[in-house]
């Protein structure tokens, strides 16, 4: 099933002011239809600007409050984010306003319609970099909010796996769970052939809709449970949404997955090295159990352990049970408080039956190598400034080199240089009349918001680390600006080298590898 859009319209599910069929009335219109949002503004950038905010367009409740205040207006941009964002119902003076092309193709598509009350958007409709992403209103006044086969769009989560996606040019990717198709088509711009699988036919709907709004034409939609549908097939870069969270409930197909605590999330892992071609990448959320005694990546070192894969296991965050079933049972609050402390109670009662002391939530990343003495670390993170995709492969390269070299100290005839996505943030103090580094800070701007403290001499050798000295003429270097004596210049090589692999190792420093001119001469 190619998702060439010929069938192209999702209507909301049938309510008083919305009865219509599902069947297209023209199979031309997406790229119409982006065409006339294109020339109205209805970008990421703009959508931004007019909502003053630098955040991804997840319109959260308690944010639509807000952007209902910021586009009052009567602008086409405005009254196209009050339909498509905040979910308004736009009266009929106002949707006069619209450009007849602009209102005729979005009739066409059936994106919006005419009410008793006024236009309504039958979708929500974000921007999301240059890609647009249509999914259920499922906005807390609506109906379609408590639907099982609710289908989400633009969410922190899919935003997270996406940032968290290795970009590299690829033959073939697998999406599991694609929802609304949001990393199918985020895949299929540097992939030839994308399968995306879900076992929820109107989120199949919805990414045909969204690939047909992308103008791409390169992704395959199966229906079906996780593998199943691409039994013995192989891939060279997997992405899995799955439902995650660990929940008494089989309320939402995004979000229980009706198995037992953390079940499905390791059943996943251990499942994505058989669909994986050598050398290829799987990327997957996951939320695990874990006993308040034991260090976060105990439960997920047992989940990998014998996977012919190299492993990086990231960890978000950690929390109590009560918190997590806080969260995760929010909308109840607009049914009335007595509903969510209901829910709240189950859920707890449930993660007491499960032995479920706290809840954490992260992510796996995967590469096979088969036949080889495979490797794992762990590392927390926080969220940062968009891809880690070229973060990802200097963490994998890095990890393998200094695997294979077995001696640290071989490091200090290695040149390496900073990466430009770094950021060095220094705190001075007068002393003797001169400025001294009290202390520095060095961050990565791009992708995993890694950050480490610096001392002076530090920050001095940091200076030195541009690619042109190996790593040991760097030390004396520093030292001889610094005027070291020669046990001070010996601790500086020793923290120095300490440091730099481990800069090394968070993706801070690329290794310049020396031509064998340069060597000769």
């Amino acid at each position: 099933m190619s998702a060439t859009c010929n069938t192209y319209l999702v209507k909301s599910r049938p309510t008083p002011a919305s009865t219509s069929s599902r069947t297209p009335r023209d199979t031309a219109a997406p790229n119409r239809v982006r065409a006339v949002l294109d020339r109205a503004g209805y970008t990421r950038d703009s959508v931004r600007a007019a909502l003053r905010t630098d955040q991804h367009l997840t319109a959260q409740p308690g944010e639509v409050v807000l952007f209902e205040r910021r586009v009052a207006g009567s602008s086409t941009l405005e009254i196209l984010i009050r339909l498509f964002l905040v979910g308004q119902t736009v009266q009929p003076d106002g949707a006069a306003t619209l450009a007849p092309q602009l209102l005729r193709e979005l009739e066409r598509a059936g994106l919006v319609e005419l009410t008793d009350r006024g236009l309504r958007a039958t979708v929500k409709l974000a921007p999301h970099g240059d890609i647009l992403i249509a999914c259920d209103r499922a906005y807390y006044r609506d109906s379609e909010t408590h639907a099982a086969d609710l289908v989400t769009g633009v969410s922190s989560p899919a935003i997270l796996l996406a940032d968290l996606t290795v970009r590299r040019a690829a033959r073939s990717a697998l999406d599991l769970g694609t929802g609304g198709g949001i990393q199918a088509l985020l895949l299929a711009k540097h992939c030839r052939r994308v399968v995306a699988v879900d076992v929820n036919p109107r989120a199949l709907e919805f990414a045909r809709m969204n690939a047909g709004l992308n103008g791409i034409d390169n992704i395959e939609l199966r229906l079906g449970s996780w593998f199943e549908p691409v039994a013995n097939e192989r891939f060279d870069l997997i992405t899995a949404n799955p439902p995650y969270v660990m929940s008494p409930d089989s309320t939402f197909l995004y979000r229980d997955s009706g198995m037992p605590a953390d079940s499905l999330c390791r059943q996943l892992v251990q499942e994505i090295p058989d669909h994986l071609e050598e050398g290829g990448f799987g990327h997957i959320l996951v939320s695990w159990a874990q006993r308040s005694s034991e260090e976060w990546s105990a439960p997920l070192r047992r989940w990998i352990k014998e996977l012919p894969c190299d492993v990086w296991l990231l960890h978000y965050l950690t929390e109590d049970p009560l918190t997590q079933a806080g969260k995760w049972n929010q909308p109840l609050v607009y049914d009335g408080m007595a509903a969510y402390g209901s829910a709240i109670d189950r859920w707890v009662d449930y993660y007491r039956r499960e032995g479920i002391e706290q809840i954490a939530f992260g992510a796996v990343i995967l590469r096979k190598r088969s036949g080889a003495s495979n490797w794992i670390r762990a590392d927390s993170f926080q969220a940062g400034g968009g891809s880690s995709a070229g973060l990802l492969l200097r963490v994998f390269e890095a990890e393998d080199f200094l695997r294979a070299l077995g001696d640290d100290s071989k490091l200090l005839d290695e040149r390496f240089a900073l990466v430009p996505e770094h950021r060095l943030e220094q705190k001075l103090r007068a002393d003797g009349g001169a400025w001294q580094l009290e202390e520095g800070t060095l961050t990565l701007t791009q992708g995993i918001s890694f950050h480490g403290s610096l001392d002076m001499g530090a920050a001095q050798l940091l200076q030195h680390l541009d690619g042109r000295l190996t790593l040991r003429e760097a030390v004396v270097e520093a030292s001889r600006e610094l005027e070291l004596s020669r046990s001070d210049a010996v601790t500086l090589a020793q923290t120095g080298l300490a440091m730099t692999r481990r800069l090394y190792q968070l993706g801070f420093l690329i290794r310049k590898r020396t031509s064998k001119r340069n060597q000769a001469r």
